[in-house]
Protein backbone atom coordinates (compact mmCIF):
# COMPACT_ATOMS: atom_id res chain seq x y z
CA UNK A 1 0.00 0.00 0.00
CA UNK A 2 1.31 3.28 -1.01
CA UNK A 3 1.96 5.92 1.53
CA UNK A 4 -0.52 9.26 0.22
CA UNK A 5 0.60 13.63 1.34
CA UNK A 6 -1.02 14.55 4.60
CA UNK A 7 -2.86 17.87 4.41
CA UNK A 8 -0.26 18.98 5.59
CA UNK A 9 1.96 18.24 3.83
CA UNK A 10 -0.26 19.25 0.78
CA UNK A 11 -0.51 22.71 2.61
CA UNK A 12 3.13 22.88 2.77
CA UNK A 13 3.81 22.36 -0.73
CA UNK A 14 1.04 24.90 -2.10
CA UNK A 15 2.91 27.49 0.28
CA UNK A 16 6.09 26.90 -1.02
CA UNK A 17 4.98 26.69 -4.67
CA UNK A 18 3.07 30.02 -3.97
CA UNK A 19 6.53 31.71 -2.70
CA UNK A 20 8.61 30.35 -5.76
CA UNK A 21 5.70 32.09 -8.03
CA UNK A 22 5.62 35.22 -5.85
CA UNK A 23 9.64 35.32 -6.14
CA UNK A 24 9.85 34.43 -9.79
CA UNK A 25 6.86 37.12 -10.77
CA UNK A 26 8.59 40.00 -9.06
CA UNK A 27 11.94 38.92 -10.72
CA UNK A 28 10.21 38.97 -13.75
CA UNK A 29 8.77 42.43 -13.26
CA UNK A 30 12.24 44.02 -12.12
CA UNK A 31 13.74 42.39 -15.40
CA UNK A 32 11.21 43.86 -17.32
CA UNK A 33 11.42 47.11 -15.40
CA UNK A 34 15.41 47.14 -15.81
CA UNK A 35 15.29 46.18 -20.05
CA UNK A 36 12.69 48.99 -20.33
CA UNK A 37 14.49 51.55 -18.58
CA UNK A 38 18.00 50.36 -19.78
CA UNK A 39 16.40 50.74 -23.57
CA UNK A 40 14.74 54.43 -22.46
CA UNK A 41 18.37 55.57 -21.35
CA UNK A 42 19.48 54.44 -24.46
CA UNK A 43 17.40 55.83 -26.77
CA UNK A 44 18.05 59.44 -24.54
CA UNK A 45 21.65 58.83 -25.16
CA UNK A 46 21.44 58.47 -28.67
CA UNK A 47 19.62 61.75 -29.10
CA UNK A 48 22.48 63.62 -26.66
CA UNK A 49 25.14 62.07 -28.86
CA UNK A 50 23.08 63.52 -32.31
CA UNK A 51 22.49 66.69 -30.97
CA UNK A 52 26.29 67.19 -29.52
CA UNK A 53 27.93 65.91 -32.47
CA UNK A 54 25.97 68.25 -34.63
CA UNK A 55 26.68 71.32 -32.49
CA UNK A 56 30.36 70.27 -32.43
CA UNK A 57 30.50 70.12 -36.07
CA UNK A 58 28.60 73.48 -36.75
CA UNK A 59 30.32 75.65 -33.94
CA UNK A 60 33.84 73.99 -35.15
CA UNK A 61 33.54 76.02 -38.27
CA UNK A 62 31.73 79.44 -36.55
CA UNK A 63 32.83 82.66 -38.60
CA UNK A 64 33.64 84.84 -35.06
CA UNK A 65 34.17 87.51 -37.36
CA UNK A 66 30.35 87.63 -38.67
CA UNK A 67 26.83 88.23 -36.83
CA UNK A 68 25.53 85.90 -33.84
CA UNK A 69 22.26 86.52 -33.00
CA UNK A 70 20.99 85.10 -29.50
CA UNK A 71 17.28 84.81 -28.16
CA UNK A 72 16.43 84.25 -24.67
CA UNK A 73 12.81 83.11 -23.75
CA UNK A 74 11.50 82.00 -20.16
CA UNK A 75 7.72 80.61 -19.74
CA UNK A 76 6.53 82.84 -17.37
CA UNK A 77 5.16 80.16 -15.21
CA UNK A 78 7.98 78.20 -15.09
CA UNK A 79 11.33 79.71 -14.88
CA UNK A 80 12.60 76.10 -15.96
CA UNK A 81 11.18 75.68 -19.02
CA UNK A 82 13.35 78.01 -21.47
CA UNK A 83 12.72 78.68 -25.40
CA UNK A 84 15.62 80.07 -26.63
CA UNK A 85 17.37 80.15 -30.01
CA UNK A 86 20.66 81.51 -31.51
CA UNK A 87 21.55 81.98 -35.59
CA UNK A 88 25.21 82.15 -36.74
CA UNK A 89 27.54 81.55 -39.84
CA UNK A 90 29.71 78.79 -39.82
CA UNK A 91 32.10 77.01 -42.56
CA UNK A 92 31.63 73.50 -43.39
CA UNK A 93 30.60 70.99 -46.43
CA UNK A 94 26.63 71.97 -46.61
CA UNK A 95 24.61 70.52 -49.27
CA UNK A 96 20.35 70.67 -49.14
CA UNK A 97 18.15 67.93 -47.94
CA UNK A 98 16.12 68.57 -50.92
CA UNK A 99 16.41 69.14 -54.65
CA UNK A 100 14.72 72.45 -55.95
CA UNK A 101 13.43 74.00 -58.76
CA UNK A 102 15.56 76.54 -60.28
CA UNK A 103 13.93 79.99 -61.44
CA UNK A 104 11.09 81.28 -59.80
CA UNK A 105 9.43 78.23 -57.73
CA UNK A 106 8.66 79.44 -54.07
CA UNK A 107 8.67 75.94 -52.83
CA UNK A 108 10.88 73.17 -53.13
CA UNK A 109 10.15 70.90 -55.97
CA UNK A 110 9.93 66.78 -55.21
CA UNK A 111 10.37 66.35 -59.01
CA UNK A 112 13.31 69.07 -59.11
CA UNK A 113 16.65 68.72 -60.16
CA UNK A 114 18.79 70.86 -58.53
CA UNK A 115 20.59 70.64 -55.04
CA UNK A 116 22.15 73.45 -52.91
CA UNK A 117 26.16 72.98 -52.23
CA UNK A 118 28.45 75.25 -50.45
CA UNK A 119 30.89 75.93 -47.63
CA UNK A 120 29.48 78.83 -45.65
CA UNK A 121 25.75 78.33 -44.19
CA UNK A 122 23.61 80.65 -41.84
CA UNK A 123 22.81 77.87 -39.14
CA UNK A 124 20.03 78.54 -36.81
CA UNK A 125 18.78 76.19 -33.82
CA UNK A 126 15.54 76.53 -31.65
CA UNK A 127 12.75 74.32 -30.93
CA UNK A 128 10.17 74.34 -33.06
CA UNK A 129 6.32 75.37 -33.52
CA UNK A 130 3.59 73.71 -33.33
CA UNK A 131 5.65 71.34 -31.05
CA UNK A 132 8.27 72.80 -28.62
CA UNK A 133 9.65 69.24 -27.93
CA UNK A 134 11.11 68.93 -31.36
CA UNK A 135 14.24 70.71 -31.86
CA UNK A 136 15.27 72.24 -35.09
CA UNK A 137 17.74 73.36 -36.89
CA UNK A 138 17.88 75.70 -39.64
CA UNK A 139 20.59 75.78 -42.41
CA UNK A 140 20.59 78.03 -44.83
CA UNK A 141 23.40 78.04 -47.30
CA UNK A 142 25.24 80.84 -48.73
CA UNK A 143 25.42 80.69 -52.36
CA UNK A 144 25.59 82.87 -55.57
CA UNK A 145 24.27 80.04 -58.36
CA UNK A 146 21.86 81.77 -60.85
CA UNK A 147 19.75 78.84 -60.98
CA UNK A 148 18.31 79.21 -57.68
CA UNK A 149 15.65 82.18 -57.17
CA UNK A 150 17.52 84.92 -55.85
CA UNK A 151 16.08 85.67 -51.76
CA UNK A 152 16.40 87.41 -50.09
CA UNK A 153 18.00 90.88 -51.85
CA UNK A 154 19.62 92.85 -50.80
CA UNK A 155 17.85 95.52 -48.88
CA UNK A 156 16.06 92.42 -46.99
CA UNK A 157 12.54 93.86 -48.08
CA UNK A 158 11.89 89.93 -48.96
CA UNK A 159 13.14 88.38 -45.54
CA UNK A 160 10.07 86.77 -44.32
CA UNK A 161 8.74 83.90 -42.84
CA UNK A 162 7.78 81.55 -45.69
CA UNK A 163 10.60 81.26 -47.73
CA UNK A 164 12.62 81.05 -44.44
CA UNK A 165 10.98 78.01 -43.92
CA UNK A 166 10.99 76.45 -47.29
CA UNK A 167 14.31 77.91 -48.90
CA UNK A 168 17.98 76.17 -47.20
CA UNK A 169 19.46 78.56 -48.96
CA UNK A 170 20.65 82.35 -49.12
CA UNK A 171 21.64 84.30 -52.01
CA UNK A 172 23.64 87.14 -50.31
CA UNK A 173 27.40 86.48 -49.74
CA UNK A 174 29.00 86.99 -46.10
CA UNK A 175 30.29 90.15 -46.35
CA UNK A 176 26.45 91.49 -47.70
CA UNK A 177 25.22 89.76 -44.05
CA UNK A 178 28.04 91.84 -42.09
CA UNK A 179 27.16 95.29 -43.42
CA UNK A 180 23.56 94.89 -42.37
CA UNK A 181 22.76 97.54 -39.95
CA UNK A 182 20.83 97.45 -36.67
CA UNK A 183 17.59 98.80 -37.37
CA UNK A 184 17.38 96.08 -39.89
CA UNK A 185 18.00 93.53 -37.83
CA UNK A 186 14.95 94.91 -35.59
CA UNK A 187 12.84 95.16 -38.02
CA UNK A 188 12.97 92.52 -40.48
CA UNK A 189 15.49 89.64 -39.18
CA UNK A 190 15.15 89.11 -35.56
CA UNK A 191 11.34 88.80 -36.04
CA UNK A 192 11.52 86.77 -38.79
CA UNK A 193 14.35 84.15 -37.50
CA UNK A 194 13.15 83.99 -33.43
CA UNK A 195 9.37 85.54 -33.29
CA UNK A 196 8.34 82.59 -35.96
CA UNK A 197 10.58 79.74 -34.39
CA UNK A 198 11.07 76.81 -37.60
CA UNK A 199 7.99 74.82 -38.56
CA UNK A 200 7.96 71.25 -38.19
CA UNK A 201 5.06 69.63 -39.02
CA UNK A 202 5.18 65.99 -38.57
CA UNK A 203 2.17 65.35 -41.51
CA UNK A 204 4.09 67.56 -43.78
CA UNK A 205 7.08 65.77 -45.09
CA UNK A 206 8.54 69.05 -47.05
CA UNK A 207 9.04 70.86 -43.10
CA UNK A 208 11.48 67.58 -42.24
CA UNK A 209 14.79 69.27 -43.26
CA UNK A 210 14.28 71.52 -40.06
CA UNK A 211 13.92 68.64 -37.76
CA UNK A 212 16.79 67.96 -35.90
CA UNK A 213 15.62 65.66 -32.91
CA UNK A 214 12.37 64.60 -31.41
CA UNK A 215 11.70 64.76 -27.51
CA UNK A 216 13.31 67.78 -26.51
CA UNK A 217 12.46 70.38 -24.49
CA UNK A 218 13.46 73.47 -22.25
CA UNK A 219 16.11 74.81 -24.87
CA UNK A 220 18.53 77.14 -22.74
CA UNK A 221 21.20 79.28 -24.16
CA UNK A 222 24.09 81.06 -22.07
CA UNK A 223 27.16 82.66 -23.11
CA UNK A 224 30.39 83.24 -21.29
CA UNK A 225 31.66 86.62 -20.43
CA UNK A 226 34.11 88.02 -18.26
CA UNK A 227 33.95 90.06 -15.58
CA UNK A 228 36.77 92.71 -14.85
CA UNK A 229 35.47 93.48 -11.39
CA UNK A 230 35.67 89.47 -9.70
CA UNK A 231 38.11 88.60 -12.85
CA UNK A 232 36.15 85.40 -13.06
CA UNK A 233 33.87 84.52 -15.92
CA UNK A 234 29.69 84.18 -15.94
CA UNK A 235 27.15 83.01 -17.33
CA UNK A 236 24.67 85.00 -18.97
CA UNK A 237 21.64 85.27 -18.85
CA UNK A 238 21.06 83.43 -15.51
CA UNK A 239 18.01 83.28 -12.67
CA UNK A 240 20.95 83.46 -10.01
CA UNK A 241 24.03 85.40 -11.09
CA UNK A 242 25.73 85.82 -8.30
CA UNK A 243 25.07 82.42 -6.92
CA UNK A 244 23.55 83.67 -3.30
CA UNK A 245 20.55 82.04 -4.04
CA UNK A 246 18.34 84.37 -4.25
CA UNK A 247 16.64 84.89 -8.27
CA UNK A 248 16.52 89.01 -7.03
CA UNK A 249 19.36 89.67 -9.24
CA UNK A 250 17.89 87.02 -11.79
CA UNK A 251 18.21 88.33 -15.59
CA UNK A 252 15.23 87.67 -16.48
CA UNK A 253 13.33 90.10 -17.37
CA UNK A 254 15.65 92.33 -17.81
CA UNK A 255 12.64 94.62 -19.86
CA UNK A 256 9.52 94.05 -17.93
CA UNK A 257 9.15 90.78 -20.37
CA UNK A 258 10.83 87.10 -19.96
CA UNK A 259 12.53 87.50 -23.64
CA UNK A 260 15.13 89.40 -25.36
CA UNK A 261 18.19 88.98 -27.28
CA UNK A 262 21.77 89.77 -27.62
CA UNK A 263 23.91 90.31 -30.94
CA UNK A 264 27.32 90.31 -31.61
CA UNK A 265 28.85 91.59 -34.76
CA UNK A 266 25.68 93.43 -35.87
CA UNK A 267 26.11 97.34 -37.48
CA UNK A 268 24.87 100.26 -34.99
CA UNK A 269 22.50 99.48 -31.47
CA UNK A 270 19.44 97.24 -31.65
CA UNK A 271 17.93 98.95 -28.42
CA UNK A 272 14.27 99.68 -28.70
CA UNK A 273 12.27 98.18 -25.88
CA UNK A 274 12.09 94.66 -26.39
CA UNK A 275 15.13 94.62 -27.87
CA UNK A 276 18.92 94.70 -26.75
CA UNK A 277 21.99 94.82 -28.14
CA UNK A 278 24.94 93.91 -25.96
CA UNK A 279 26.23 97.46 -25.46
CA UNK A 280 22.60 98.81 -24.39
CA UNK A 281 22.88 97.33 -20.69
CA UNK A 282 26.37 96.67 -20.19
CA UNK A 283 29.66 97.26 -20.00
CA UNK A 284 32.91 96.80 -22.43
CA UNK A 285 33.72 92.86 -20.85
CA UNK A 286 30.18 92.50 -21.28
CA UNK A 287 30.55 93.31 -24.66
CA UNK A 288 33.30 90.82 -26.15
CA UNK A 289 32.42 88.32 -28.14
CA UNK A 290 31.44 85.21 -26.29
CA UNK A 291 34.34 82.43 -25.28
CA UNK A 292 31.86 79.76 -25.07
CA UNK A 293 28.49 78.98 -25.44
CA UNK A 294 26.40 76.36 -23.30
CA UNK A 295 23.42 74.82 -24.40
CA UNK A 296 21.02 73.26 -21.64
CA UNK A 297 18.05 70.61 -22.49
CA UNK A 298 16.29 68.26 -21.09
CA UNK A 299 16.00 65.16 -23.00
CA UNK A 300 12.81 62.49 -23.54
CA UNK A 301 12.42 58.77 -23.84
CA UNK A 302 9.29 58.28 -26.19
CA UNK A 303 7.30 56.01 -23.99
CA UNK A 304 8.05 58.34 -21.41
CA UNK A 305 9.72 55.80 -18.54
CA UNK A 306 12.78 57.71 -17.41
CA UNK A 307 11.77 60.04 -15.05
CA UNK A 308 14.21 62.56 -12.07
CA UNK A 309 13.05 64.81 -9.47
CA UNK A 310 9.45 64.17 -10.21
CA UNK A 311 10.00 65.05 -13.70
CA UNK A 312 10.01 63.32 -17.27
CA UNK A 313 13.29 63.22 -18.93
CA UNK A 314 17.00 64.06 -18.13
CA UNK A 315 18.52 67.45 -18.30
CA UNK A 316 22.13 67.72 -20.05
CA UNK A 317 24.65 70.49 -20.18
CA UNK A 318 26.95 70.83 -22.93
CA UNK A 319 29.07 73.92 -24.13
CA UNK A 320 31.37 74.32 -27.53
CA UNK A 321 34.21 77.16 -26.60
CA UNK A 322 34.82 79.24 -29.59
CA UNK A 323 38.45 80.11 -29.02
CA UNK A 324 40.40 83.43 -27.28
Amino acid sequence: MKKAFTLIELVVSIALLAIVFLFAGTIFKVSINAYRTAGANAEIMQKLRAITDQLNADFKGIRTDSPLLIWFEQDTNDPNQRFDQIMFFADGDFQSTQLYESGINAEPAPDGDKLVIGNIARIHYGQAQPDPNLLARRQHILTADPCLIEWPNADMSDFDDVPNEWYEHDSLSLAQWKIIVGDTYKDKIIPTAFYYRPLVDMDDPNTFHQLMCEGVGSFAIQWAYWDSGDERFYWFPSDDPDGDPSTSDSHFPLNGEYKFGVYFNVLGSIDDNDWYSIGYFAGDDFCSYPKAIKFTFRLYDSKGIIKKDGRAGRTFTHIVYLGD
